[in-house]
């Protein structure tokens, strides 16, 4: 067996489980409350996550919610969008951040690995780029190699083109155990991921 065809990576199955953002804002400045939802991309799928109602999270949407995706052999990234739904009916909805995943921050380790990962929400800027930096987003990813993804629902098929914000999870991809720090827990909610976060846009 040829070392390109050893190190080649099937088709997998992901776990993304998006637990909150932290201080997104929406393009008027004003902070993120009810409407906000997730969604997950990846080359091959996408899958929403519920609408958050709560009207005075301000700016810090909550969901704890996984959804699974399908990564196709040689995508190098999956996107996390930071969406609202407006009210009035219509099915209306806007993107308003967005973070770029490299794969390389979640496949060290074998199935069942949970990574804890934070990153650099951009906002929308000039020319359909995702440049301004607009908070955080807390995620968990496991890889689920042979579960079929879940189907998705809903909104799906609405969003926008993936994010060319890129940012980097401070616990690193070594693979030792669960990346997984502590954090306060506050208003009664499970903790978020803890970590510092970096980042920087990149171009699609």
């Amino acid at each position: 067996m040829s070392h390109k065809a050893a190190a080649a990576m099937p088709m997998m199955t992901l776990e993304v489980k998006v637990v909150n953002g932290e201080d997104v804002r929406v393009p008027s400045g004003r902070p993120l409350c009810h409407g906000a939802y997730a969604v997950v991309h990846t080359p091959s799928s996408s899958a929403p996550t519920r609408v958050d109602q709560d009207p005075d999270c301000h700016g810090y949407p909550y969901w704890d919610e996984a959804v699974r995706v399908a990564l196709p052999a040689g995508a190098r990234w999956l996107d996390v969008e930071i969406c609202r739904a407006h009210g009035g009916g219509g099915g209306r909805s806007e993107t308003v951040a967005a973070a770029r995943v490299p794969v390389e921050d979640f496949t060290v380790g074998p199935p069942g690995h949970l990574h804890c990962l934070s990153y650099r929400l951009f906002g929308s800027a000039a020319r359909g780029m995702m440049q301004r930096r607009n908070g955080i987003v807390n995620i968990t990813v496991k890889r689920l190699d042979g579960v079929a993804p879940l189907p998705a629902e809903g909104k799906a098929a609405m969003f926008s083109p993936p994010a060319t914000g890129k940012a980097v999870d401070a616990a690193g991809a070594s693979g030792s155990g669960s990346c997984c720090g502590a954090a306060a827990v506050e208003q009664g909610k499970p903790a978020a991921p803890a970590g510092a976060v970096m980042g920087y846009p990149v171009g699609c």
